[in-house]
């Protein structure tokens, strides 16, 4: 025989003993807020902004024109607003792009390099067996 899971399950929580409340209300101590009161809390602020919404003047990018021909602010609006309008291909491949910089394109990473081989070649000299050393040492 088997039991299917057990769906109706509750859960009544037990009234606090009078010891414990007599103890919270001499520390002044408060209930914070509930599971139920924290979703209900998000849930409003989700209804009240938008997720399409405008970016902020904080979190634009800032535009520098340095020459002629470079992209105005107004420029760049109008492009960026037509690259948001216009439809994804959907027949091009998707290709992420690493946020990391290249290996050995820095001069500190040319450095961790060469202190590594440094390290490694040391590590091989060291276990290099030398048998000819001892007996040059026993002739004298």
């Amino acid at each position: 025989m088997s039991r299917g899971p057990k769906r109706n399950v509750a859960y009544i929580k037990p009234d606090e003993p009078d010891f414990l409340k007599r103890m919270k209300a001499q520390i002044g101590y408060k209930e914070g807020p509930t599971v139920d009161e924290k979703r209900q809390k998000i849930q409003n602020l989700s209804d009240s902004e938008d997720d399409d919404r405008d970016e902020r003047d904080d979190e634009k990018p800032q535009v520098v024109v340095l020459k002629e021909g470079d992209l105005t602010a107004e420029e760049a609006a109008v492009a960026k607003k037509e690259e948001d309008e216009k439809p994804a291909d959907l027949n091009q491949k998707i290709v992420f792009k690493s946020k990391k910089p290249k290996t050995g394109s820095s001069v500190d990473d040319v450095q961790v390099l060469d202190r590594k081989a440094k390290k490694k070649k040391q590590k091989e000299a060291q276990n290099k067996l030398s048998f000819g050393d001892d007996e040059e040492e026993e002739e004298d």
